[in-house]
């Protein structure tokens, strides 16, 4: 994420997935990490259309509901490619339109 070459896309489903527990939990850092984050990060808003785009991936490929609407915001965006901490093999290595990249995948390749 210190990676000053790379343009970083999100979307509000991802603030919803990693900021509820630190917040409740008043974790501070964890807190401060994240928005840190958010605010270098092209977000893209809750809408019809990142739903529609969502559901669609997610009746062609098999999604879960928050890999979908990730994933579609990701490729609305315009990225080049969406890193996950999802293991390979999930449901959303099946997407077409974007690559897809596992940190487990870049941990093993650094070591």
């Amino acid at each position: 994420m210190a990676d000053e070459d790379r343009d970083f896309l999100t979307c509000d489903n991802v603030k919803l997935e990693v900021l509820p527990k630190p917040t409740y939990e008043r974790c501070q850092p964890e807190i401060l990490f994240y928005q840190g984050h958010f605010d270098h990060a092209t977000n893209e808003p809750f809408s019809k259309e990142l739903g529609d785009a969502a559901l669609a991936l997610a009746n062609k490929y098999g999604l879960a509901t928050g890999d979908a609407l990730n994933l579609a915001s990701a490729i609305r965006q315009g990225a080049d490619e969406f890193i996950t901490s999802e293991l390979p093999g999930k449901p959303m290595f099946r997407a077409a339109g974007i690559k897809i990249i596992s940190l487990h995948q870049m941990t093993s390749r650094n070591r």
